[in-house]
């Protein structure tokens, strides 16, 4: 599959190629292994409580993706860490609104909704006692993870209630996530 879509392409909603996304539809449509992907993260201690993550090359429909970040990570002094970059927690809750914006934004533009805003607050409560080895502690796992998203576009409320709805469902990190956790979520929609 070419995934490089043209410069050149006339419509585009939100940022997004319409004919390159119809296209790369398309073919999943007749070939549902080109929508699996496979994501790699090397992760190594840095000391105290930070690491740092090295995400490299992944795959999207059997096809290698060339990538190269780093993402580094440290507890607040509360925790024991040092405070020098975002906690593992809030990269998380980070993540789970980074995908909820990717797939909002991308559904939006395949039912040619154009947005003019998407933003959200999002906010999780743990139960961190497993971290300093308490006995009789179950979980330390996100208890329960709220949200509100707030958007705007050229739809009609029951539209853009509609995208949240399909988006809550095929979210890949809320789903990853939510099995244990209990999401609490809203929309707000703005005027535009």
């Amino acid at each position: 599959m070419d995934i490089s879509p043209s410069l050149n392409d006339e419509q585009v909603v939100n940022g997004i190629c319409l004919q390159f996304a119809n296209m790369i539809r398309d073919e999943v449509k007749l070939a549902p292994e080109l929508a699996e992907g496979h994501w790699r993260v090397d992760s190594e201690w840095t000391g105290q409580t930070g690491s740092v993550s090295e995400i490299s090359n992944s795959q999207i429909g059997g096809g290698d993706i060339s990538r190269s970040f780093s993402i580094e990570m440290d507890q607040p002094h509360e925790l024991c860490g040092g405070n020098s970059f975002a906690s593992p927690q809030e990269h998380l809750l980070a993540a789970l609104s980074g995908c909820f914006i990717a797939n909002f934004s991308a559904v939006c533009a395949l039912r040619s909704i154009s947005l003019n805003s998407i933003k959200i607050h999002m906010s999780g409560t743990t139960d961190m006692r497993g971290l300093f080895d308490i006995s009789g502690v179950e979980s330390s796992h996100f208890k329960d993870i709220k949200f509100v998203v707030s958007v705007a576009g050229n739809a009609s409320p029951e539209d853009l209630q509609s995208v949240y709805e399909h988006v809550v469902k095929i979210s890949p990190n809320l789903g990853g996530v939510g099995s244990a956790t209990a999401f609490q979520t809203e929309l707000s929609i703005i005027e535009k």
